[in-house]
């Protein structure tokens, strides 16, 4: 075989040994012999498990490994992750802080049109990790999420993160597409 082929076969494989190796280098700041060896084997255990875990399907019309993220939009989608949180964050310590504390804690659901079961599992870790809103449960499509103003359901529901979690695996999505379904099960204002 050519070395095309084995790298387009074992290319998922090799990256996550790269990153494996590169993290374990990265938090323990050393290079002696037994930390290279204990790195090694951490590596190795990691690739197994996730090995293991590649031939459980997650859904039951799903074939096992069958969704493969584009990589430059994974890492472009990190980045801008990275920076919605740095914002919500900000913008949840100034709502936190304010004297009126301008709080309208709501529940929202809605139904999103991800392609797949991972891109599902990525959008509802997305949604929590960003300050001010909380992924309460994913059922199918249909989404249950906690936002703690207005400002943070209307960016939740304009379908933004829902298509560039959904672009990880397709080509082409609009963000209007995305959100639909779009319910108000409990709101605070006029509390």
């Amino acid at each position: 075989m050519n070395n095309t082929s084995f790298w387009l076969r074992h290319r998922g494989l090799i990256l996550q040994i790269l990153l494996l190796s590169a993290i374990w280098l990265i938090l323990s700041g050393r290079t002696d012999v037994i930390y290279l060896f204990w790195g090694a084997i951490s590596v190795a255990f990691v690739i197994w498990l996730s090995g293991r875990l590649n031939s459980i399907p997650l859904a039951k019309d799903e074939p096992c490994g069958s969704t493969r993220i584009i990589i430059p939009r994974l890492i472009v989608y990190l980045f801008w992750l990275v920076w919605q949180i740095i914002k919500s964050g900000v913008y949840v310590a100034y709502v936190v802080l304010h004297p009126k504390m301008p709080i309208e804690p709501m529940i929202v659901r809605f139904t999103s049109k991800q392609p797949n079961v991972l891109a599902r599992v990525i959008l509802g870790n997305s949604i929590t990790l960003t300050p001010g809103t909380l992924t309460l449960d994913i059922d199918d499509n249909l989404f249950t999420v906690h936002a703690l103003t207005r400002d943070t359901e209307e960016d939740l529901v304009s379908g933004d993160m829902e298509a560039r979690v959904a672009r990880l695996y397709m080509r082409e999505c609009e963000s209007e597409d995305m959100c639909c379904d779009i319910e108000l099960i409990t709101s605070g204002r006029g509390r």
